[in-house]
C-alpha cells in the first residue's frame, strides 16, 4: 500500500465560530504541519481539536454552518480542492459507514476516488486485516460493536491511501488489545508510506513512541508547539492542569472507599444476552452476576463480547434471552413501568445522543424532578455551567459524554449503569467523573459499568468481571442465498414493475387491473419466493388495499342503482364497481413491486444505476446513504425508546409518547444526515474525475425477459380492457 507524496497543512490567523455560538471554537489559530510529520494534537475537551481536523479534510461547512476568518490550507490550496489527500477518521464512526457490508463499505472510498478496480480489490482485505477485521468482510456493518465498526472507519480511511491521515480518537471505544493493534498498524502505514500523521488524542503514552511534534491547544489557539519529549518536560505540570493526560502527572484518583458492601441490588443468574437483531450472546454458558450497594463493577472484554447488551439487560431495558435478572428485591426490571425504572436505576447508552430529551442542557437534568441546587452542582463540577442555555445537541463529544452521565447522577437513584463514561474526557473532566461516581458508591450506591478505561477501574476501586472473548463473528454474514427474483438487475426489477404500474395509474376500468394482476399471479412463482413468504412481506397491503377500497364504496361517486344513502355515504353499482377496481389496482401495483424488491440491497441498487443508467455518482450515493440511514434510524427508534423509558417519560399516553419518538427520530435523523454528509465528503464522494464501481452489475439475459414481461402484461391488461369495451381512462 503505498500513498502518493505526503501533504502538508498550514493555518494562518483561521477562526472558525460555530453558527448559534457567541465566540469562536478556535481563534486566530497559527499552525504549519510539514509533509511526512507526526502530529499529536492534545486539548482540553471542547478546545477545537476535531474542528481542526474537519476543517482540513475540507468536510467542515459553508456559510451557513458557521463564519470563518483567516486561511487554511492543505499543499497550499483550499482544502476542498485537495478532496483525496486527506483521509479523516471520525470520532464517531457509525457517521462514516456507508454501505451495508463491511467489505464494500471499506471499498467506498477508493471507489470514489477512482482507483483502478484491480487496486481495490487489493487494498480492501489488507486494510481489514491491519485493524484486526479479516474474518468480518461479509459482516453486516450495523451489527458490529461500536469498537469493530470504529476499526472498520479506519479500514475505510487507510484503503484511500491518502497523503495525510487525520485521527480523531481513533481508540476511544476500542479494548487494550485492539488499541495496541491500530498504533502498530497506523504506525506501519506511517513507516511504509511517508504520510503526514495527524492524531487527536486525550491521552499520550499510547501515541508518543509514534511522533515527533506535539502541538496543544486551548481557548481555540497553540499554547505549546514542539517536540514530544521537549514539551512534556518543559510544560508536562501545566499542561496536565489544562487537562492534558500527561505521563507522571495523572489526574487525582478518589479515596478508597473502606466500607464493607451492603445489600443486594442486582443479581444474574445463568445470563445470556441478545441485541435487538442479533444473534444470542452466551456470555461463556451464562453470567452469574451478584452486585452490593456500595460497589463498583467492570464489566470488560473485547470489542463484540456483549458488554452494552449486558448493561442494558441488567437495566430492564432487554429481556434476557436466558437466565434471569432481579433487581432491588423487586424481580425482573424488563416488566418496570419506566417511572420505578428511573426512580431506581441512572442509565447511561454508548451513544449519548439517544438519551437527550430537552431542548438545553439545564432541561436535561431536571427531567428526573432534581432540585436546582443539585442540578447546578453537578454542571459546576462537570465543566458544563457556561453551556447550561446550549442545545445538547451542539456539544462536543466529550461535553454530550458528561452530559449523559450527569442525567443519570443527578436523581441520585441507587445503581448506576453507565456505558463508557469516560470517553472523550481530558484529565480534569475525567476525575470530576471519577469523583462523582466515588460519590454515589460511598453513600450506598452502586454502579455497573461497561469500560476498557483501565484506570477509571483502579482509581474507583471496581471488581472486575470480564466477558469471554467471542470466538464468531459478532453478527451473522450479511450475504444470504438469493432467490431468481434477487438475482436479477435492480434496474430490471424497477422497469419490470414499473411500467404495468404507470399504466394502471392512468386507467379506471376493472378488467385492466383484474387481468394485470391474474397475470402477475400467475409468473410470481417463477421468481422462486415462497409462498408464505410473500404473503408475510405483502401483509401490509393487503390490509391496506380492502380499507381503501372500503373508502371508495362508502364516498365514491354515485353511479346506477344506490343501495344505501346516509349522509355523504352512498354506496351504488357505480362506487361498488370504482372500489374493486381500485383494489386489484392497489394489488396488481404493490404485489410485484414487493416480490421483486422483497430484500432490497441499496448497494446493488446504487451500482446498477451508477452503472447501467450511467446516473450522476453523487445522486446515487445519497440514495444509497439515505436508503442505509433508513435502516439506522429503525434501530434508533428501538434505542430511543429504550432511553425514554430509562428516562421515566415512557409510561406517558400512547399519543404524547409516539409524539414524543417521532420529534426525536427526526431531530437525530437529521443530525445524522448531516454527520453522514460529512463523512462521505470525508471518503471521497464528489471527488474530480470519473467514479469507479468495483462491484459489476451486468444486465443478462433474463433482465431482459422480465421486463419484456412486465411490457406484455401491461398491454395484454390495456387490450382485453378495450375488446371487452370496458377500457376507461383517467384522461376521458
Amino acid at each position: 500500500m503505498t500513498a502518493s507524496t505526503a501533504a502538508s497543512l498550514a493555518a494562518h490567523g483561521w477562526s472558525w465560530t460555530p453558527a448559534g455560538h457567541a465566540l469562536p471554537v478556535l481563534d486566530g489559530l497559527d499552525l504549519s504541519i510539514e509533509p511526512g510529520e507526526r502530529v499529536l494534537v492534545l486539548g482540553a475537551s471542547g478546545s477545537g481539536k476535531s474542528t481542526l481536523l474537519q476543517a482540513w479534510a475540507g468536510v467542515l461547512g459553508g456559510a451557513d454552518e458557521g463564519a470563518q476568518q483567516g486561511t487554511l490550507t492543505v499543499d497550499g490550496i483550499d482544502p476542498h480542492a485537495a478532496r483525496g489527500r486527506v483521509g479523516l477518521l471520525l470520532h464517531d464512526p457509525d457517521a462514516q459507514l456507508v454501505l451495508a457490508r463491511a467489505a464494500d463499505d471499506v471499498a467506498f472510498g477508493p471507489e470514489n476516488l477512482g482507483e483502478p478496480v484491480g487496486d481495490i480489490l487489493a487494498a480492501v482485505p489488507r486494510a481489514l486485516e491491519t485493524v484486526g477485521l479479516a474474518t468480518h468482510g461479509d459482516a453486516d456493518s450495523r451489527r458490529l460493536s461500536g469498537g469493530q465498526q470504529q476499526r472498520l472507519a479506519l479500514a475505510g480511511v487507510l484503503a484511500m491511501r491518502p497523503a495525510a491521515l487525520l485521527l480523531d480518537e481513533p481508540t476511544a471505544q476500542l479494548d487494550a488489545e485492539g488499541v495496541r493493534e491500530i498504533a502498530a498498524a497506523v504506525a506501519r502505514l506511517a513507516d511504509d508510506t511517508g504520510l503526514t500523521l495527524v492524531v487527536v488524542e486525550h491521552r499520550v503514552d499510547v501515541w508518543a513512541p509514534l511522533v515527533d511534534r506535539v502541538v496543544v491547544l486551548d481557548a481555540g489557539r497553540v499554547v505549546a508547539d514542539g517536540p514530544i519529549a521537549d514539551v512534556m518536560r518543559e510544560q508536562g505540570a501545566h499542561l496536565a492542569q489544562r487537562g492534558v493526560w500527561v505521563a507522571g502527572h495523572g489526574p487525582e484518583h478518589p479515596s478508597a472507599t473502606t466500607a464493607m458492601p451492603g445489600r443486594e441490588l442486582v443479581r444474574a443468574t445463568g445470563l445470556t444476552v441478545q441485541p435487538a437483531g442479533g444473534p444470542v450472546i452466551e456470555l461463556g454458558g451464562g453470567l452469574d452476576l451478584l452486585v452490593r450497594a456500595g460497589e463498583v463493577v467492570a464489566i470488560t472484554g473485547a470489542n463484540g463480547a456483549g458488554k452494552s447488551s449486558v448493561l442494558m439487560t441488567l437495566a430492564g431495558l432487554l429481556s434476557p434471552a436466558g437466565g434471569t435478572v432481579e433487581a432491588l428485591g423487586e424481580g425482573d426490571p424488563s416488566g418496570w413501568r419506566s417511572a420505578e425504572l428511573a426512580s431506581r436505576f441512572g442509565v447511561v447508552f454508548q451513544n449519548p445522543e439517544h438519551q437527550f430529551v430537552g431542548a438545553a442542557v439545564r432541561d436535561e437534568l431536571t427531567v428526573g424532578g432534581a432540585d436546582a441546587q443539585r442540578v447546578d452542582e453537578v454542571l459546576a463540577r462537570l465543566r458544563l455551567g457556561h453551556l447550561a442555555a446550549v442545545s445538547p445537541f451542539s456539544l462536543s463529544g466529550g461535553e454530550k459524554r458528561r452530559l449523559s452521565v450527569a442525567t443519570a447522577l443527578t436523581t441520585r437513584p441507587p445503581v448506576l449503569l453507565l456505558d463508557e463514561p469516560t470517553f472523550g474526557q481530558d484529565s480534569r473532566t475525567w476525575a470530576e467523573l471519577a469523583a462523582l461516581l466515588a460519590e454515589h458508591r460511598d453513600r450506598g450506591g452502586a454502579v455497573i459499568m461497561a469500560t476498557h478505561d483501565r484506570e477509571l477501574i483502579e482509581a474507583l476501586g471496581a471488581r472486575e468481571v470480564g466477558l469471554p472473548t467471542p470466538t464468531r463473528l459478532v453478527t451473522p454474514p450479511i450475504s444470504a442465498p438469493l432467490s431468481r427474483g434477487e438475482r436479477l438487475n435492480p434496474v430490471a426489477a424497477i422497469a419490470a414493475s414499473l411500467v404495468p404500474a404507470l399504466v394502471l395509474v392512468t386507467t379506471l376500468d376493472l378488467v385492466s387491473a383484474a387481468v394485470a394482476l391474474a397475470l402477475q399471479v400467475l409468473l410470481i412463482p417463477l421468481l422462486g419466493i415462497p409462498v408464505r413468504t410473500l404473503l408475510r412481506r405483502t401483509a401490509p397491503l393487503l390490509i391496506a388495499a380492502p380499507l381503501a377500497a372500503a373508502t371508495v364504496v362508502l364516498y365514491g361517486r354515485a353511479s346506477g342503482t344506490v343501495y344505501v344513502e346516509f349522509l355523504l355515504v352512498r354506496v351504488s353499482d357505480g362506487s361498488l364497481e370504482l372500489a374493486l377496481a381500485t383494489l386489484l389496482r392497489i394489488l396488481a401495483i404493490g404485489i410485484p413491486a414487493i416480490a421483486l424488491f422483497a430484500r432490497p440491497d441499496a448497494t446493488r441498487l446504487g451500482d446498477a444505476l451508477g452503472q447501467n443508467l450511467r446516473l450522476p455518482s453523487r445522486f446515487v450515493l445519497g440514495g444509497v446513504a439515505a436508503l442505509r440511514l433508513l435502516t439506522v434510524l429503525r434501530d434508533d427508534a428501538r434505542l430511543l425508546e429504550r432511553a425514554r423509558r430509562a428516562r421515566g417519560i415512557g409510561d406517558r399516553g400512547r399519543v404524547r409518547r409516539t409524539l414524543g419518538l417521532v420529534f426525536a427520530l427526526l431531530v437525530l435523523s437529521i443530525r445524522r444526515g448531516s454527520a453522514l454528509a460529512i463523512g462521505m465528503e470525508a471518503r471521497g464522494v464528489g471527488a474530480p474525475g470519473p467514479r469507479t464501481w468495483v462491484r459489476p452489475s451486468p444486465w443478462q439475459a433474463s433482465d431482459t425477459i422480465v421486463v419484456v414481461i412486465g411490457i406484455a402484461i401491461s398491454i395484454v391488461a390495456v387490450a382485453a380492457a378495450v375488446l371487452t369495451g370496458r377500457f376507461t381512462s383517467v384522461f376521458g
